[in-house]
């Protein structure tokens, strides 16, 4: 029910009211309250209808129609993933590549680094393409998760400096994230062995990722790698490097 109308409703309510009240007293004042109330809607039906008015010039409404159509789908082009849903879609990959145990806990807050040794922009400058031949990739025969694996001392020599540069903003974004267990599903009971995750980078193409694991027991206790993932002919593929042991 529009405004108007529920106005108009308490109205001849309200009239009916003070006339039936003037014809028990037949009392001048009620009848000149009624006058009065008269009066008093016409008005405000009046100011209601000019702020409703249609006679909105044409252009003007085309104008505010097409921006806001342009604005609405550049916003969606440019607004940031802040459910982190690649995130964690991408997590199912990692979790059937590299046979994670969901029976195991997990440790909220991510390894803050790719690598134990150096800063995420100089490992990263280490994958940085250049005309070198890289070894070939040996399939490991997991075709139920269609990825293959490589342990080697270097990774591949894969990424841009626009894709280093994307992913080094990418963590600086992603500076107070957390994992959300409930999106992923280990046991955080366990305190016996539990994952350690950095956050998982994309390229600009989303087709190679960059994160590390650490798989750990109590005390000096456990092992951790770093991985990087590369999606070819729809398949991922992984190659894990550095891996060390307590």
């Amino acid at each position: 029910m529009s405004q108007a109308n529920l106005f108009n409703i308490r109205y001849i309510a309200l009239v009916i009211y003070i006339k039936e009240r003037a014809d028990a007293k037949t009392s001048k004042e009620a009848n000149r309250t009624m006058k009065k109330l008269i009066y008093i809607p016409i008005v405000s039906i009046s100011l209601l209808g000019c702020g409703q008015s249609e006679n909105k010039p044409v252009t003007e409404a085309k104008l505010y129609a097409d921006t806001t159509t342009k604005d609405h789908i550049e916003h969606l082009i440019s607004e940031p993933d802040t459910s982190n849903q690649a995130i964690y879609n991408f997590m199912k990959v990692v979790i059937a590549d590299q046979k994670l145990d969901l029976n195991y806990g997990l440790t909220l807050e991510p390894q803050p680094n790719f690598d134990l040794s150096q800063d995420d922009q100089t490992f990263l400058n280490t994958m940085l393409i250049d005309n070198k031949k890289e070894d070939i990739q040996v399939d490991t025969g997991n075709w139920v998760n269609t990825t293959s694996t490589i342990s080697s001392s270097q990774l591949n020599k894969c990424l841009t400096k626009p894709d280093i540069k994307f992913m080094l903003e990418q963590k600086a974004r992603l500076k107070i994230f957390s994992w959300d267990n409930s999106r992923l599903g280990f046991n955080l009971n366990n305190r016996k062995n539990w994952y350690v995750f950095s956050v998982p980078v994309f390229s600009q193409d989303k087709k190679k990722v960059v994160m590390m694991i650490r798989n750990l027991c109590p005390g000096l206790c456990g092992t951790g790698w770093t991985i990087l993932f590369e999606k070819e002919k729809g398949e991922w593929t992984s190659q894990a490097t550095g891996q060390w042991y307590h």
